[in-house]
């Protein structure tokens, strides 16, 4: 019997709840449009289930993004659950490290058609359209947080009719930027013999391996700080006999993250600076699809105006009227800038002179030229000895110690050179 396509959506790490911690104080209104932005995400992967008609959903684990799931951002998730079964579309939950089966869930009924995989075995269920199985879907939920444990290997191999489509939260290769939970290897993968794996918990859209089988991480939704760069989104992945999985990467986030740098060597006065930054910010608005946008933006370059960005009060009031003329702007934009702007002298110039400042540059020259750090927290041990911080010194690498060393230099050159 010639088995007919499969066509489904893929996503995982949809983090509904995500308290944003670290802009609740500083940008509350910004915390409050992010927090729904996670549940937001998710509609917009059901409209396009709907829209796409899709076969099935499936959802690789850390739907909620802890214990603490508000009953508002449950109610949220099941009504996209419950849009889908009236559309005739099925759902394929697991559950990951974040919303573990031991966690705490509302009593709330779960829509026809959602089957939720059990966290003591592995369980296989089919789709199938007019009497006719079109995949079995394969998946295990995490019964608590710390699944340490290969449970690929608990995946039996597919057999029998319709594609095998495995489910599993899981750091493939032991991903040192993820907590190490339920490791495997390709290897393991590869051996249970699935069309396609359907991988969560690691936040970035990878293929580890396009095809036989298909070995893929959708990555999260919602981006939800500023490491979580670019687009954001789902995979809408068909299957057919004898042809290697169409796997379509789809853009669904609601609010989306963006890290750039200006350079400011143009700018002789903070009105240039206050231009330049919020025509970089415009720019990379018009590139997002009309979502709104929280821009990180370094300000580089060595500037006329530095002198006056050194002053922390110029720097924090020209901050805020750069964000004060994107008030009430459709889509909305928000900004955070860093400021590492250098002045204008020539430090190469500076290096050949005869006097003071010439043997300062070389000293700095001298110690970051070393080859360990040894030598460099030796130096710093008299400044630090009482300081609290203190432990912290033995986590610098080489590349952090040489950018501090020029950050030093710089703030160093400043206040020498300042002009009166």
């Amino acid at each position: 019997m010639t088995m007919s396509s499969f066509r489904f959506i893929h996503c995982s790490d949809l983090h509904i709840d995500s308290p944003f911690k670290g802009l609740a104080s500083e940008k509350p209104e910004l915390a409050k449009r992010l927090r729904s932005s996670t549940s937001q995400a998710f509609q917009n992967i059901v409209d396009l289930a709907i829209k796409e008609k899709v076969d099935a959903m499936v959802i690789a684990g850390d739907i909620y993004d802890g214990a603490d799931k508000s009953l508002q951002a449950q109610i949220k998730f099941l009504g996209g659950l419950q849009k889908l079964s009236d559309a005739g579309i099925p759902s394929f939950l697991a559950h990951g490290n974040h919303d573990p089966l031991d966690s705490r869930f509302a009593t709330l009924k779960w829509p026809d058609g959602v089957t939720v995989f059990s966290g003591e075995e592995v369980q296989c269920h089919s789709v199938q359209r007019d009497g006719k199985i079109l995949a079995r879907v394969h998946g295990i939920s995490y019964p608590t947080r710390e699944v340490k444990e290969n449970l690929a290997l608990q995946f039996q191999p597919h057999s029998g009719e319709g594609f095998g489509i495995g489910v599993l939260h899981t750091n493939v290769g032991n991903n040192p930027d993820h907590d190490d939970y339920a490791p495997c290897s390709i290897e393991d993968l590869v051996s249970r013999k699935m069309d396609y794996w359907a991988l969560g918990h690691i936040h970035s859209h990878k293929v580890l391996r396009p095809s036989d089988p298909a070995i893929v991480y959708s990555g999260n939704t919602q981006a939800r700080h500023r490491n979580e760069t670019g687009a954001k989104g789902c995979c809408l992945v068909t299957l057919q006999p004898n042809v290697s999985p169409e796997i379509r990467f789809i853009e669904i986030d609601s609010v989306r993250f963006i890290c750039g740098t200006v350079d400011l060597g143009s700018s002789k006065s903070l009105d240039d600076v206050m231009e330049t930054v919020q025509s970089r910010c415009e720019e990379i608005s018009a590139g997002t699809g009309g979502r709104d946008v929280l821009i990180h933006l370094t300000l580089t370059g060595r500037a006329e105006a530095h002198e006056e960005l050194l002053h922390a009060d110029n720097a924090g009031e020209l901050a805020e009227k750069i964000q004060s003329d994107f008030e009430n702007r459709t889509p909305a934009i928000w900004t955070a800038l860093k400021f590492e702007t250098q002045g204008t002298y020539d430090v190469d110039a500076l290096r050949q002179g005869n006097d003071f400042i010439a043997d300062l540059i070389t000293l700095y020259d001298e110690v970051e030229n070393r080859p360990g750090a040894d030598d460099f927290r030796e130096t710093l041990k008299p400044v630090f000895e009482t300081w609290s911080g203190k432990k912290y010194l033995d986590t610098f690498s080489d590349n952090e110690r040489q950018e501090l060393l020029l950050q030093a230099r710089n703030l160093t050159l400043d206040q020498l050179l300042k002009k009166d």
